[in-house]
């Protein structure tokens, strides 16, 4: 699984990047112990208590800041930061194409393997952490598919249930070209149409 990811992450064409503030998020992939047969994915929900995406589902990670290194960098820093993620147990794999939010933040996904035990704490802009299993995802019978307008676009996002923590929005695009780069997943997505908005 390692090498395949790595592989299929390595061949991507990267995008060119855009005029708006960056951002890195990270998508550790628990696998060890018990979680080598079938891998988690760390989510976490924000506090409601937040001013931005109060009680919404996303990956850890957050604004690239004076100090760091690279956009991977930030996404670690942030996990550090928010959920107490240990970097000396994470192997980086790679990262995915970047994604515009919808308060347009260029967002890029990093994906690391988490390889040893963590503990893992919620600090005050994280309400839960919990995870997910990568065959969970997989299955198709888990994708719920829903239709929304984005800058006069008319897009499909796909969006998951797990224990009634709803993955959905950017989250759930990311995830969802996650399963397809990585796993060959064939969820249906929009992300060329919302790409090609910012001319990349």
């Amino acid at each position: 699984m390692i090498d395949s990811i790595k592989q299929k992450l390595e061949k991507l064409n990267p995008l060119k990047l855009t005029e708006y503030k960056k951002a890195g998020v990270f998508i550790g992939i628990l696998h060890y112990g018990e979680y080598l047969k079938d891998p988690e994915i760390i989510f976490t929900q924000r506090s409601s208590l937040v001013s931005t995406h109060p009680g919404e589902v996303s990956f850890p990670g957050g604004k690239w800041e004076e100090g760091d290194i690279d956009l991977y960098d930030t996404a670690v820093r942030e996990s550090f930061e928010e959920i107490n993620l240990d970097r000396d147990g994470i192997t980086k794999l790679g990262s995915l194409n970047f994604l515009i939010s919808r308060h347009k933040i260029e967002v890029h996904p990093y994906i690391g393997l988490i390889n040893s035990q963590q503990n893992l704490i919620a600090n005050e802009e994280t309400e839960v952490i919990f995870s997910v299993p990568l065959s969970f995802l997989l299955n198709k019978a888990n994708v719920e598919y829903h239709e929304m307008d984005r800058n006069n676009l008319k897009i499909k996002i796909p969006s998951w249930v797990y224990n009634e923590h709803r993955i959905w929005g950017l989250t759930a695009m990311i995830t969802a070209d996650f399963l397809n780069t990585c796993f060959n997943a064939g969820i249906e997505t929009d992300l060329d149409g919302i790409r090609n908005q910012y001319d990349n």
